[in-house]
């Protein structure tokens, strides 16, 4: 579905959704979100609302199922496929997520951020030489992400191993 131009209420009541969320007030932000106009809630600002409240309640499955859904809308949006990958591994494991980044990082060649989670897998599952590459490659791509690595938890495998 396309988007639509949100009227100054549904806006106020993503707001609000988003702020609740963040606060922890789970289910009043699902009112929220519930409340919004049938006609706009399949479009891609009422999902990344959705996406982002299952992701702070951790709600994995549901992050998965919205997750979904926004590359089906948005098939040439880059986050769409890391916040995929991000909820497949919460509800169904690192291989998995796995694979759905390395389904992308060819349509995705320069997404710094791709290839960092990818380094961040292949750290996880003791492929140490293919998360260097990896993590270089987001290097390239992004120099932040070499200040990101030195404190990210999945790259400790690399940082020990690099001693």
């Amino acid at each position: 579905m396309q988007d639509v131009p949100l009227d100054p209420q549904a806006q106020r009541q993503l707001l609000a959704a988003s702020g609740l969320s963040e606060l922890g007030l789970y289910q009043e932000a699902v009112e929220e979100l519930e409340s919004l106009p049938i006609e706009i809630r399949e479009t891609t600002v009422v999902l990344a609302s959705w996406l982002e409240l299952y992701q702070h309640w951790h709600k994995w499955a549901e992050a998965l199922a919205v997750a979904q859904r926004l590359t089906e809308l948005e098939p040439d949006e880059s986050n769409w496929v890391i916040a995929l990958a991000y909820a497949m591994r919460r509800a169904r494991g690192l291989t998995l997520a796995r694979q759905v980044l390395q389904n992308a990082v060819e349509k995705f060649a320069n997404c710094a951020a791709i290839h960092f989670n990818l380094a961040c897998y292949a750290s996880q599952l003791g492929e140490l030489e293919e998360a260097r590459t990896r993590l270089t490659q987001a290097i390239e791509l992004d120099r932040e992400f070499a200040t990101l690595a030195k404190t990210e938890p999945d790259l400790a495998p690399i940082r020990s191993d690099d001693r």
